[in-house]
């Protein structure tokens, strides 16, 4: 009535480190370190970071040159808005397209590691007004690493929208006083006699 099932040392041995190699596959896939060893990665020499640094900074640069440059041919329109609310709107919109460039270059800067990220977008800024995008001959296109790309798609956009606002409220019809209607005088009935 005692049955005993032998199982071969060497059965268990395998089955015990099957069930380990299990274990620890698991334990790796859920704390990614197979996603992360599976991830490519590719590192870029000097050259190539240069090259990309370049691009990034020109599309930038292009992206808020044009949004000043449409703000500038609406403001030279004849409006119907007076001359200083034109202004105040072309001001604002002008410092706002500045501070986008600022804190686009500044977020480049630290895309790339620069030690001061601040003092490399006032340095860059300062090249750009010099010479701008738009004077210098077209450089030969460069395909954006992924969050370079990010960085200057997201500067176009805000800049498209920021130079729409201010199109907007300088085409804005000017506000006309709304006419007062003073009321009409009504007639009182005069009571008339029942027979």
């Amino acid at each position: 009535m005692n049955d005993v099932v032998r199982i071969p040392r060497r059965t268990l041995l395998v089955a015990t480190g099957a069930l380990v190699a299990v274990l620890l596959a698991l334990a790796l896939v859920m704390t990614g370190v197979i996603a992360r060893a599976a991830d490519a990665t590719t590192v870029a020499n000097a050259t190539v970071v240069k090259t990309q640094q370049a691009a990034a900074e020109r599309d930038v640069e292009r992206a808020y040159e044009q949004a000043v440059e449409q703000v500038r041919k609406v403001r030279a329109l004849n409006l119907a808005i007076t001359a200083a609310q034109a202004d105040a709107i072309t001001l604002k919109a002008l410092n706002d397209l500045k501070a986008l460039r600022h804190s686009g270059l500044v977020k480049l800067g630290q895309v790339l590691g620069v030690s001061d990220a601040e003092a490399y977008a006032t340095t860059t800024e300062q090249a750009f007004d010099k010479a701008p995008v738009s004077a210098q001959p077209a450089p030969t296109p460069v395909l954006l690493a992924p969050r370079l790309y990010a960085i200057a798609a997201k500067m176009s956009e805000l800049a498209t929208q920021l130079s729409d606002q201010a199109t907007t409220s300088l085409t804005a019809p000017a506000a006309t006083p709304t006419p007062t209607v003073a009321p009409s005088p009504t007639r009182t009935p005069t009571p008339t006699a029942r027979p």
